[in-house]
């Protein structure tokens, strides 16, 4: 009987372990494809190397950059979800999401790739989301930023301003359009259900309920941090109690005791100014290592993808222009963006260019994955989404090429 109650049930295929052998498969031939080809022609792929860190360097580093540490000081400080507050019911009347989606997607624009999907996987690993909420809040939360469309495409590779806000309002437009497009996905036995056999009330219903769940679990973490505040003074007496008995001073004077040294640090807290000044100290070494640190993973990224499209150049350069400098976008955001501000028919390029920022890239698809496999997000569902925002933003972008440039 036991060996039948201990019987393991089958893992999950849902998520990133479907197909796991296959996709191995297939990562290994690719990597020694791309080895093969570094050995054959070494002095090649060392210049692609260093136009990737060129790029990196002289096109989105110093646009992003500081913008990036600006953004995270701003998130540690809780500014913007205070300001993001009144903008709440949006979010159930447009994405059928919980208010905290606002915040969500506002940190997402102004931080860029692929700070949205890791702000998704954060808020549904801590409780404040459903795995449902988190499915479809990554159709608009995975989005670009504008220090990196209007600074570093716009300004940067096209010299002109006006290209990179229209590739910005495009681009957020579109993301806005796309999460209404996905506001109905449902789950139901780990099968994700995009458009059909959903009704309106049943999920103004369960809309109600995930914001119910949410405040529960905020108030069971609540409970938990009472809980461990009063078996610490409950200690803190018993520890009070045991030296009274030892020295038996006054009740009242132990009470004394006690208040004059919650005061004490309260106000070594509030009123000490070198205290304050290295706890934010600390901060801003925290903030300053961890942008550095994703600024130089994003170099990286771009360079390893320089030379994946050098791999593939034989059969790029059978294209034109138009094409081939699309498809490259299609593998690495930055390189595609470079290449298609060098066509010249602008209008051309800057509808190109946006499908691109809005789809990411597979660079930036790898990145966004890696975040998400927390919630085990399904990659079709995913790679769905990031085309159909591609598509979007490109189709808004034609009217604002047409009337502005």
């Amino acid at each position: 009987m036991k060996k039948k109650s201990e019987r393991k049930t089958k893992p999950s295929t849902f998520g990133l372990s479907q197909n796991q052998n296959f996709v191995g498969t297939i990562l290994t031939l690719l990597a020694a494809f791309f080895l093969v080809c570094m050995i054959a022609q070494p002095d090649k792929f060392i210049k692609q190397s260093l136009d990737g860190i060129s790029a990196w360097a002289f096109n989105v580093l110093p646009s992003v950059l500081p913008f990036m540490f600006f953004t995270k000081l701003l998130s540690s400080l809780n500014i913007i979800q205070k300001l993001t507050r009144p903008l709440a019911p949006f979010s159930s009347a447009l994405f059928k999401t919980s208010p905290i989606s606002v915040y969500a997607f506002t940190m997402a624009i102004l931080s860029g790739y692929p700070v949205g999907s890791k702000m998704v996987a954060d808020l549904y690993m801590q409780g404040q989301i459903t795995k449902e909420e988190s499915f479809k809040m990554t159709s608009f939360c995975s989005t670009s930023g504008p220090m990196f469309i209007v600074g570093a495409v716009g300004i940067g590779m096209f010299k002109n301003s006006t290209v990179g806000y229209i590739l910005f309002i495009s681009h957020v437009l579109g993301a806005i359009l796309n999460g209404i497009i996905f506001r109905n996905l449902k789950i139901e036995d780990d099968k994700v259900k995009i458009f059909g056999g959903i009704k309106h009330k049943t999920l103004k219903r369960k809309f109600k309920t995930s914001v119910q769940n949410t405040k529960i679990t905020e108030n069971i973490r609540n409970i938990e941090k009472i809980e461990e505040n009063n078996a610490n003074n409950a200690n803190f007496s018993k520890h009070n109690t045991s030296t009274n008995n030892t020295t038996k001073p006054e009740h009242h004077n132990a009470q004394i005791d006690t208040e004059t040294t919650q005061q004490r640090n309260h106000n070594d807290t509030q009123n000490n100014p070198q205290n304050n000044f290295e706890k934010q100290k600390i901060d801003i070494s925290e903030l300053v290592t961890s942008s550095t640190l994703a600024i130089l993973s994003v170099g990286c990224i771009i360079t390893i993808f320089f030379i994946v499209i050098e791999c593939f150049s034989p059969i790029l350069n059978l294209l034109p222009d138009s094409i081939a400098y699309f498809l490259e976008g299609v593998i690495e955001i930055t390189k595609g963006c470079l290449s298609l501000s060098n066509l010249s028919n602008i209008k051309l390029a800057v509808i190109l260019c946006s499908f691109v920022i809005s789809f990411g890239g597979i660079s930036t698809l790898l990145q966004s994955i890696t975040m998400l496999n927390k919630v085990k997000m399904p990659i079709k569902i995913f790679v769905l989404q990031k085309l159909s925002h591609g598509i979007l933003s490109a189709i808004i972008s034609i009217p604002l090429v047409l009337l502005l440039l």
